[in-house]
């Protein structure tokens, strides 16, 4: 045990001996080398100069007074005059001359631009109030149909008989119009039908609140072989 810690003891001297030789020998070469750099000056010869030393030789520029800007004269304001003279231009206009009868410029022009008015269409009532009839009903219409009604020959020959419904219009004053057939059975029959229905005299209008108005009407007529 004793020779171990004596060996460690040496060991930690030889250590420290040898930090202190190198911490020496560095502090031996940095002398040396401060010694080899130092150089010294002569200040003898050194001259300072500045921006004042040759102050004679600088260029000197003089500044004039500058008088300052006259103030501007302030602008009187334009006097209305009171009294402002018109001059009276009437005479130098020209006047364009009116003729009082404008009308007579067109009386010569033909009317040519003059629109038609348009047709006023009649409306046409398929139910009144109060219905259109025969003067002196439907017994005197057909007596006046048995009287003016010829059964056709060739349809009595051929046993031709049927209805046949004739539709027209009353006008406002009794008189028959745009007769036609709709429901027909022959020709012969349907063109007798037809002739008699416009040969009837005129009817008693149909009447709406009172006021006559056109009325549709269909006239069923039969045709039979007695």
């Amino acid at each position: 045990m004793k020779n171990k810690k004596l060996n460690k003891l040496q060991s930690d001297d030889l250590y420290s001996r040898s930090v202190y030789a190198l911490t020496g020998l560095i502090l031996i070469l940095a002398s040396v080398l401060c010694i080899l750099e130092y150089k010294t000056f002569d200040n003898s010869n050194i001259i300072i100069t500045s921006s004042l030393s040759n102050i004679e030789d600088e260029i000197i520029v003089e500044l004039k007074e500058v008088s300052p800007p006259k103030p501007k004269q302030a602008i009187e304001p334009i006097q209305k005059p009171d009294h402002v003279k018109v001059v009276d231009d009437k005479k130098q206009i020209p006047v364009a001359v009116v003729p009082q009868k404008v009308d007579s410029i067109f009386e010569n022009v033909p009317d040519l631009f003059i629109a038609d008015p348009e047709p006023v269409i009649e409306q046409i009532f398929e139910v009144v109030e109060q219905n259109p009839q025969f003067v002196g009903g439907m017994l005197k219409l057909y007596e006046y149909l048995g009287k003016h009604i010829q059964y056709p020959e060739m349809a009595k020959e051929n046993g031709i008989q049927g209805k046949v419904f004739v539709q027209f219009v009353i006008c406002k004053n009794g008189k028959i119009e745009s007769a036609k057939i709709v429901k027909g059975v022959h020709s012969s029959i349907n063109n007798e039908a037809l002739k008699v229905v416009k040969s009837m005299p005129n009817w008693v209008p149909g009447k709406q609140r009172g006021v006559p108005v056109k009325t549709r009407f269909t006239l069923p007529i039969k045709f039979k072989i007695s």
